[in-house]
Formats: C-alpha cells, sequence, structure tokens
C-alpha cells in the first residue's frame, strides 16, 4: 500500500531533476550557477537522508547536492562544441596545474606515510577539487559568464548569510539543536561549523563593494549593509573567536581600500569605544547563548591565561613539531594528523590542525607543502597585480571588483592561520576566480576599441557612474 505514495513522491522529485539535469548539460554556464548558489548547502546526502551523525555508506557522507550538479557541468562543458578562447593566461595555467601536482604529492604521501585506507578520502577530495578549479575556469571565458557567475555568488552569499542570521536567532531564543544549529552554536546549511565562518568572511567584501559604491542608490547600501551585519551576526552565533575577527577585519580592509579617510575615523571611534563595550560585555557574558560567549572568549580575565577552549590548539601546534620532524618530506599522509594528537599528547583530543598551512606541511611533508604554499603565493601575486593594474587603468568597475577580490582571498587565507579551509569549495571558488576574472577582463580590455560603448566584464556586479555612460 505504501509503493503507490512512494512511487509517486519518486515522480515528483524526478521530473525537475531530469529538467534540471538536461539543461545543466545543454548550457553548463546554468550548472556552474547552481553549484555557486549550492556552496552555502554543504549538507551531505547522509544527513538529508536521515542517516545520524557520523552513520551511513562512506559515500553518502561525503556527497553533497553540489557534486551531481558539478559532474553534470563537466559533461555539458565536454558536449559544449563552441570555444569561447583560452580560459586563462600562462599564470592561471601555473596555479591549476600546481593543484595537480599537490594532488600528485598527495598520493605519494598516501602511498608512503602511515595513514593507510583513510588517506583515499582526502586523496578523492583534492582530486575533485582540483577538477572543480578546472571547470571554473573553463567556463568563465567570457565577460557574460563571468557576470552570471558572480550574480550567483553574490545570491549564495545571500542564502548563507540570511541562514547564518536566522540560526542566530533561533539560538538566541533557546533553541540548541536544529536544521541551523548544532550542538549551541550556528552552522546555517553547512555540514560542519567552521565553513559558515570562513564562507562568510569570502562573501562579505563582496556585499562591501556594493555598500560602499558611491554610485550605488540609498536603497542598495541598506539592503547589503544590512546583509553585511546578518552575516556578522550569523558568524559570532557560530562561536568562532577568528571569525569574529577576520570579518570584521574584511569590512575594515573593504572600507580602507576604498575611503582611507572615513577608515581612519571609523578605526577612531573603535578604539575608543573598545573598552567600555568590552567591559559591558564582560559583565553580561555569562548570560549569553553557548555559541555567543565561546565568540569572546579568549582569556581567563582573573588569570590572564588562555580560555580552555584555547588548550587544543597548544596541543595541535606540539603535535606538529613531532609529527614534521619524524616525517619531514612526505608527512603521515593526507586526513592523518588527527591520529597523531593523542599519540603524542597524553589525553589530547583527536582532531585536525587548526591551520591550513602546518596541517598540510604535517601531512604532504615538505614537497606537498611547499607545494601548496607556492600555489597561494602565486594566486595572491595575482590578486595584486590585477589590484594595481585596476588602479593604473582608472575602471571603476574592474577597480572595485579587484579591491573585493583582494580582500576575499586575503581574508580566507589568514582565516586559514586558524583554521584548516583548504578542503572548502567556496576556497577553491575564490582561487577560480583569481584564475579567470583577471584574464577575462584583460582580454575584453585589449579588444574594446570603444569601452564606453561596450558593456563592460563587471558591469551591473558593482554600480559605478562611470560604467552607466
Amino acid at each position: 500500500m505504501d509503493s503507490i505514495p512512494l512511487l509517486a513522491l519518486a515522480v515528483i522529485a524526478a521530473v525537475p531533476a531530469v529538467f534540471i539535469g538536461a539543461r545543466v548539460i545543454l548550457y553548463p554556464t546554468t550548472g556552474l550557477c547552481l553549484w555557486v548558489l549550492l556552496l552555502p548547502v554543504t549538507r551531505t546526502v547522509a544527513d538529508l537522508v536521515g542517516y545520524p551523525p557520523g552513520e551511513g555508506p562512506i559515500v553518502l557522507q561525503k556527497l553533497t547536492l553540489g557534486d551531481p550538479v558539478l559532474l553534470l557541468t563537466l559533461a555539458g562543458l565536454l558536449n559544449e562544441r563552441r570555444s569561447a578562447g583560452p580560459a586563462y593566461d600562462r599564470q592561471g595555467r601555473r596555479i591549476v596545474w600546481l593543484l595537480a601536482a599537490f594532488c600528485v604529492a598527495s598520493v605519494a604521501s598516501a602511498t608512503l606515510g602511515e595513514t593507510g585506507p583513510e588517506s583515499l578520502i582526502e586523496l578523492a577530495t583534492y582530486s575533485w577539487l582540483c577538477l572543480a578549479l578546472v571547470v571554473i575556469c573553463q567556463l568563465l571565458s567570457s565577460p557574460d559568464r563571468v557576470r552570471r557567475v558572480l550574480t550567483a555568488w553574490r545570491r549564495a552569499g545571500v542564502i548563507g548569510c540570511v541562514a547564518g542570521g536566522v540560526g542566530t536567532l533561533l539560538l538566541w531564543r533557546g533553541s540548541m539543536d536544529n536544521l541551523l544549529v548544532q550542538g549551541g552554536r550556528v552552522a546555517g546549511l553547512f555540514e560542519g561549523i567552521n565553513q559558515l565562518q570562513s564562507f562568510v568572511i569570502a562573501v562579505i567584501p563582496f556585499f562591501c563593494a556594493r555598500l560602499f559604491s558611491r554610485a550605488a542608490s540609498r536603497g542598495t547600501r541598506i539592503l547589503y549593509g544590512a546583509l553585511v551585519v546578518v552575516g556578522f551576526v550569523g558568524v559570532v552565533g557560530s562561536g568562532s573567536r577568528a571569525g569574529v575577527v577576520f570579518a570584521a577585519l574584511s569590512v575594515w580592509l573593504m572600507l580602507l581600500l576604498t575611503s582611507p579617510r572615513l577608515a581612519a575615523v571609523w578605526t577612531c571611534a573603535a578604539v575608543l569605544f573598545a573598552g567600555s563595550a568590552w567591559h559591558l560585555l564582560g559583565k553580561h557574558l555569562d548570560e549569553l547563548p553557548y555559541g555567543i560567549r565561546r565568540s569572546f572568549s579568549y582569556v581567563q580575565e582573573d588569570t590572564l591565561e588562555l580560555d580552555e577552549l584555547s588548550i587544543g590548539r597548544a596541543d595541535q601546534l606540539r603535535t606538529f613539531y613531532t609529527v614534521f620532524a619524524e616525517h619531514p618530506l612526505v608527512g603521515v599522509g593526507p586526513g592523518g594528523f588527527a591520529a597523531w594528537v593523542p599519540r603524542v599528547v597524553p589525553g589530547g583530543k583527536a582532531q585536525e590542525m587548526h591551520n591550513s598551512y602546518l596541517g598540510v606541511l604535517g601531512e604532504t611533508g615538505a614537497i606537498g607543502g611547499l607545494i601548496m604554499l607556492a600555489l597561494l603565493a602565486d594566486a595572491m601575486a595575482r590578486t595584486l597585480r590585477f589590484l594595481l593594474w585596476a588602479v593604473r587603468a582608472r575602471d571603476p568597475d574592474a577597480l572595485m571588483a579587484a579591491r573585493a577580490l583582494f580582500v576575499s582571498y586575503a581574508s580566507i587565507l589568514m582565516y586559514g592561520m586558524l583554521n584548516y579551509g583548504l578542503r572548502q569549495r567556496h576556497f577553491w571558488f575564490v582561487v577560480a576566480l583569481t584564475v579567470a576574472v583577471p584574464h577575462v577582463y584583460g582580454q575584453w580590455r585589449a579588444r574594446a576599441r570603444v569601452p564606453a560603448r561596450r558593456t563592460r566584464p563587471l558591469y551591473g556586479v558593482v554600480p559605478c557612474v562611470e560604467s552607466q555612460v
């Protein structure tokens, strides 16, 4: 008797799925936009079908809604006959090849290290991220595609920030476990709590690009200012001390690059009122929900010692010294760092290194670590070159987009010093933007003989007076 309702539900779900799949294959850029929209939704299929946390088939524990979309997008890209020209220049190709070289180094580390079969999951993750980077860079090959994808990125930011803000509201009302809150900390629609802070930090600069634009209407400024505040509230509710610091820093950096004088005024005001605000917060800190209280637990005020929440970081650092000393070249294998913490620190908790750069050095050794650090440094150099070029070209659209891209990438790199974020999809999406956007804009400038009469590549992404002529 239950077969008929189940069949009806299957048909209802299959019809739109088949339609979306066919459209993605026919129009791969649509698939990329959908994949970007799903960046703030990383709940696994195992979680969605009802398995308890940590249970179910390992494939379902790693599979997210965006993974099939990316696979269909790849199929559409391979099926696409039309060639849009080279997708990236020499430096962009070098970044992609460095990531591929890191995957090869990870295979060597997994083979020679001590982790064993557990490394296969990490290898599959890095290989999938490398494939995602290639697909994104290939599809971001024209100004129209860049505009569409950046619009999808902004809408994904709205989804992520609103989910975090609503989760903080539910936390404030006493709900400790629900769709958006995990164990008293806001996670939004992400599988891991720390993914929320990293995502908000990456997307806030693009909101600030509209918030601080002089050509934006008052309603637009109010809207994006509210989104920045809501995103910051979500970071506070997630219980991340580093997230609070770097989210505020990303806003300040965008303000500094846009209007140094206004940034100086706000900095002076913050310094003047910081002491009073911190004293007032200390009086009522114990009354706040756990997630919010954790965001401001830096030191014990009576002894000025590290809060107990920070002791685990010291254990990880001690473990890293031992791991790197014993396995300097190839490391212990991808995903193998956590098991070493109890071995080095008696009673220590098995957890991954909360530092992207020390973590990759410990797990893949000097070989894989140096390749990854070279990749990240090359991408940073590319964002700086794009920013300096935009300043010299006096192109308002490119300048504001270059500021947002630089601050976004720099912020998540700094956040990586306190959390491991190299597996997060939005991190590599920002890297893909650093590869594709400068190249596409440079090609457009070279081909546009009359720039004022042609639609700029970033028109509509950042409203500027000159771009509306």
